[in-house]
């Protein structure tokens, strides 16, 4: 459907500070604006005081920061967007506020700081609950990743279900070539890989107890740790500097990232909650397994796919290491399956949301 015939009189706007962010809520909005641009979407993004189309929102160096981030947020960009009456305001990152009288949509990725505050840092936990609650009850749509975090929304949030729209994330192709990671690192073994921030929903601690079980019968094999160091317990960042065979890389940029997924032997996910997991998905898209722990978003998404281990506790995880180090996987079923989570999709279903509010 071309939805920009459709949109043409009625423009949305999407806040895209948020695109200098190198996490998930960055990963997901670069995501969606290439999809807009393959999908010829008459969008705007407001960002810089400006608005601009997707392809000049991408190609924008943002440097705004802290407490002039927040202000541009909440107080330039409302007016400038009203200025263009946009049928709705997309706010992607729970920053930002929708000018008066125009109908906002908000994209929630999970709950777990409300599931599990102690997860979070105290002060960090409560502008979550404070602020993240507040900008979710007010949306006039709430866009989730997941049936699970939409069940979590009508719970934590008392939201209407009939407020909620699934839009499933999506993944570029991450299949490029693995000597790239390996002149990198100097890395030449086999390994396994865990992405993500170390923080303690991401039960890391399990994952290194299993690591000794696994390395029993794969003594060669490496366990590469690629993510910030985030907050988790300065105890749990000695372990991975410290532990047998484990590499922790730091964040990586996007092609070496790319190129790590792509060597790897399997992907380790072994995360107490989740509302998505782009991890899982983004190794599938390079024809790499997954090894998951049975949180409700990972089993409802990656089920046929990925080989989920009973529980979340290490002698689980290990075993189904030990089992999928030992089983063949189809590459391209896996790439097959990652196909159908494409940016054109996830825009085209964001867009369709817009569309109920065109005028």
């Amino acid at each position: 459907m071309n939805y920009s015939t459709n949109l043409k009189n009625s423009i949305p706007v999407v806040y895209a500070e948020s695109l200098m962010n190198r996490g998930g809520t960055g990963v997901y909005l670069r995501r969606l604006l290439e999809g807009f641009i393959q999908c010829n979407a008459h969008v705007l993004a407001a960002a810089e005081k400006r608005l601009m189309k997707p392809s000049e929102a991408l190609d924008t160096a943002l440097s705004e920061s802290g407490i002039l981030k927040v202000f541009h947020e909440y107080f330039t960009l409302p007016a400038l967007v009203a200025s263009v009456s946009p049928s709705i305001v997309h706010l992607p990152a729970f920053a930002g506020r929708s000018p008066g009288g125009v109908p906002c949509a908000v994209t929630l990725h999970d709950l777990a700081f409300l599931a599990n505050p102690s997860w979070f840092p105290r002060l960090r936990s409560l502008y979550y609950r404070l602020h993240f609650s507040r900008v979710a009850r007010r949306a006039d749509v709430l866009m989730v990743d997941s049936d699970f975090t939409g069940r979590e929304a009508v719970r934590w949030l008392g939201v209407d279900s009939e407020s909620i729209r699934k839009v499933y994330l999506s993944t570029e192709s991450m299949q490029i070539d693995p000597e790239i990671f390996q002149q990198f690192t100097g890395i030449s073994d086999k390994y396994i890989l865990f992405i993500g921030t170390v923080e303690p929903r991401k039960n890391i601690s399990s994952l290194l107890s299993s690591w000794k079980v696994v390395l029993q019968e794969h003594p060669d094999l490496k366990l590469v740790i690629a993510g910030r160091g985030g907050w988790g317990p300065v105890v749990l960042k000695n372990l991975l500097r410290n532990s047998r065979g484990v590499i922790w890389t730091g964040q990586l940029s996007d092609s070496i990232l790319k190129s790590c997924i792509s060597g790897a032997e399997l992907l380790v996910y072994p995360s107490f909650y989740e509302g998505f997991g782009l991890p899982p998905l983004e190794a599938a898209s390079a024809g790499v397994p997954s090894v998951l722990t049975p949180a409700d978003a990972l089993v409802e998404i990656y089920s046929e796919i990925s080989n989920i281990a009973l529980n979340h506790k290490p002698d689980s995880i290990a075993g189904a290491i030990l089992e999928s180090l030992d089983t063949s996987y189809d590459e391209k079923n896996l790439i097959e399956f990652a196909s159908g989570f494409s940016v054109k999709r996830m825009a085209e279903e964001v867009l369709g949301v817009y569309k109920e509010f065109s005028r």
